[in-house]
């Protein structure tokens, strides 16, 4: 059932990607579509024993992305505990309009790390308690993904997927480009 999962997951990896105009070697800004390497993933790295690092590798997150592994930043927050996350950053030199909720001040442009992370893993889920964390008949701003895992939905409110696959259910999110579209299409390496 592991191996199934991490198979899912590495199968999504390679044949859903698409670039995002980056180039690994450049630090430009990253707003353009370019093609990713699908280099294949072993079986090592499909195996799932309960640690977030078994679902988002480093190799993973940089074949998402389209960025050079070696300048990743990899962070764990509360690793083992229930509100763990596993973040890979790049600085890029990304950058966004922050509009002021204060009428007649100015929109100030701020920088942007891009990131992927997964969180909110749960290995004993089962389809009825994931359908009941994602209330999909509850929310609107949800649409479903057929292509991807056993359930998932993208969250566009949100901007992040909520995965089902093999009993196991996580969340993943993708944050590379100012293009909420570009980033919904990145979390793909989790389809069937």
């Amino acid at each position: 059932m592991k191996r199934l999962l991490i198979t899912t997951v590495i199968t999504l990896l390679l044949f859903s990607c698409k670039g995002n105009g980056q180039n690994p070697n450049n630090d430009a800004k990253n707003d353009d579509s370019n093609a990713v390497s699908t280099a294949p993933i072993s079986h090592k790295e499909l195996m799932f024993n309960g640690d977030y690092e078994d679902l988002l590798t480093l190799e993973m997150a940089s074949r998402i992305t389209g960025f050079e592994p070696s300048k990743a930043r990899k962070t764990h927050i509360l690793k083992g505990m229930t509100d763990e996350i596993l973040r890979y950053n790049w600085e890029n030199g990304r950058e966004k309009n922050k509009e002021t909720i204060t009428p007649g001040m100015k929109t100030t442009t701020i920088s942007c790390t891009d990131l992927v992370q997964i969180k909110w893993v749960d290995t004993e889920a089962d389809m009825e308690s994931f359908l009941d964390f994602v209330e999909p008949d509850e929310h609107q701003e949800l649409s479903k993904l057929k292509e991807v895992g056993e359930s998932a939905y993208w969250n566009s409110k949100k901007n992040h997927l909520e995965v089902y696959s093999n009993g196991v259910s996580f969340t993943v999110q993708v944050a590379i480009s100012n293009d909420g579209s570009l980033n919904k299409k990145k979390p793909s390496p989790w389809q069937n």
